[in-house]
């Protein structure tokens, strides 16, 4: 295969590199037990199925591993079985294991699995904390249009071509795409208690200072006694929000390292007015409360429990918990997604969330039959994403679920996390399903705009280590005047400093001179 000396000769940078970017690798505790053990049980099979070469009958089954954030729901092994037994009735040769890594020690365990050539299969990719550029610049993935070509029609045909386009880097294709929403109603708007706003007058804000001041008025009104409530922020993503009232948009920012306007102009984000109208508005927000002290520390368990509790002022993006959930803790809470103006939507990427190939895998074909037979027909979707049917999930319709196994907690007892591997076409939604959810996540937004950068995908490569150690600085340096908890005119020379220290106009001049000749190719 074309990809193996690629593979051999990158994997050797992966550790330093990868470490660097993110955190420093750290092993296993004493008594541990190691990531990715294969549990999975060889089956033979059965004739081939269509849609991809099928892996060979003779021998044990290849493993398939799938490495996902998270903690594996209740009864993943159950489902693994399932699954296993599903593959081997269709013809595939494939014992298929998902290894959860728990989102603490996500970066570090990962990293170091790549590093140490630990054997697994897929690696699921969050574009907004280390994306395939990442993964792809460090040896971590490897291309995958070969594989594709022998094993992968029925997947290719699962999404769009523009979707297969913006998953290309340097010409190749390097991961499955996750095409779980169009990304045209991924940013843009914000989440709101529509109770809240109702029971204290306030109409649906339709510019900055409407919002702020909404924020301001439901911090002093919140009907609870514990009003430590604030504003619900992505740290790793731009407030989109804020910047569609502003006159230069559309535009979007690249890892809040990059600015490109739709006329293609690029430079270094930080150093626009847009940002700096981001930080004023957020120390403003800082200043009257709204912006929680410890943001930057806060651990992610803490805000998912805020927003299933409907405890915020307003969240960033879409953040439509599930009526059910909310409504165990507030019954008489309603939800609400809101745009402060009425300009065209952007799509501003292709994806969010994709799924790469490992280059540590010795069977890489593997993990393709797999995605092939999973997004080729809607039954092993839902396996895959939902359980066992009649035990886990009933089947109320096209798009439509109705959960039946249950932990404790009242959760699914199975399912497969839908931003890690959804597909608008395939995706099944519970009746208490927001209706605002349906309108966005079944459906592509055919009158979007498309931002002259979708298809675009950087390779930091030449540039892999300034790239990393402005990441690094990023959240030093830039995240507390982004999010307003130092004033802008006094932090920011010195940030900007350490930022082009860290390697910035390196990674700006590498990306623009990348961007500018895929655009002269296309």
């Amino acid at each position: 295969m074309k990809m193996a000396g690629k593979r051999i000769g990158r994997l050797a940078l992966a550790f330093g590199l990868a470490c660097s970017m993110l955190a420093a690798c750290t092993g296993a505790t004493e008594g541990e037990e190691p990531i990715g053990n294969e549990t999975g049980t060889p089956a033979p099979t059965a004739d081939a199925p269509s849609g991809g070469t099928p892996a060979s009958n003779d021998g044990p089954a290849l493993p398939v591993r799938w490495v996902l954030p998270g903690t594996a729901p209740e009864d993943q092994k159950t489902v693994e079985q399932a699954i296993n037994e599903k593959l081997k009735a269709d013809g595939l040769n494939l014992a298929y294991e998902a290894i959860y890594v728990p989102w603490d020690v996500w970066d570090q365990r990962t990293n170091l699995m790549m590093s140490t050539g630990e054997q697994f299969e897929m690696i699921h990719i969050m574009h907004d904390l280390k994306g395939p550029n990442i993964l792809a610049a460090n040896g971590g993935i490897i291309p995958i249009d070969d594989l594709l070509e022998e094993h992968g029609s029925d997947l290719k045909k699962a999404m769009p071509d523009w979707i297969w386009e913006s998953s290309k880097i340097n010409g190749e294709t390097y991961f499955v795409p996750d095409f779980w929403l169009d990304t045209a109603y991924a940013e843009g708007m914000v989440t709101m208690r529509k109770d809240l706003l109702e029971k204290n007058g306030i109409a649906p804000p339709r510019s900055p200072a409407e919002l702020m001041a909404a924020a301001e008025k439901l911090k002093a009104n919140w009907p609870e006694a514990n009003k430590n409530v604030y504003i619900y922020v992505l740290n790793v993503e731009t407030p989109a929000y804020l910047h569609a009232t502003y006159d230069s948009y559309p535009f979007i920012v690249f890892q809040d390292l990059v600015y490109v306007d739709q006329q293609g102009n690029v430079k270094p984000w930080i150093e626009t007015e847009e940002f700096k109208a981001d930080a004023a508005f957020f120390r403003e927000a800082y200043k009257k409360g709204l912006v929680n002290p410890d943001v930057l520390t806060v651990p992610k368990e803490v805000m998912d429990r805020d927003q299933v509790d409907g405890r915020y002022l307003y969240r960033e993006g879409e953040g439509l918990s599930s009526l059910e959930n909310l409504k165990k803790s507030v019954p008489d809470a309603e939800t609400e997604i809101y745009y402060l103006t009425d300009k065209p939507k952007l799509r501003s990427y292709g994806l969010r969330n994709s799924n790469g190939i490992s280059a540590t895998s010795k069977h890489p074909e593997a993990a393709i039959q797999f995605f092939n037979w999973m997004y080729g027909k809607q039954e092993n979707f839902d396996l895959v994403m939902y359980g066992i049917p009649d035990v886990h999930w009933k089947d109320l319709g096209p798009n439509q679920i109705e959960r039946l196994k249950k932990t404790e907690q009242g959760g699914p007892a199975y399912e497969l996390p839908y931003w890690m591997a959804g597909n608008v076409a395939l995706g099944r939604w519970t009746p208490d399903t927001h209706p605002s959810v349906l309108a966005t996540k079944t459906v592509v937004a055919e009158d979007a705009v498309n931002s002259v950068t979708v298809g675009f995908n950087f390779d930091a490569t030449k540039v892999g280590v300034e790239y990393a150690n402005a990441l690094s600085e990023l959240k030093t340096s830039i995240y507390p005047i982004k999010l307003g908890l130092v004033d802008y005119d006094a932090a920011f020379p010195d940030a900007l400093k350490r930022m082009n220290a860290a390697g910035l106009q390196a990674v700006v001049a590498e990306y623009e001179r990348q961007f500018k000749a895929w655009r002269a190719s296309k």
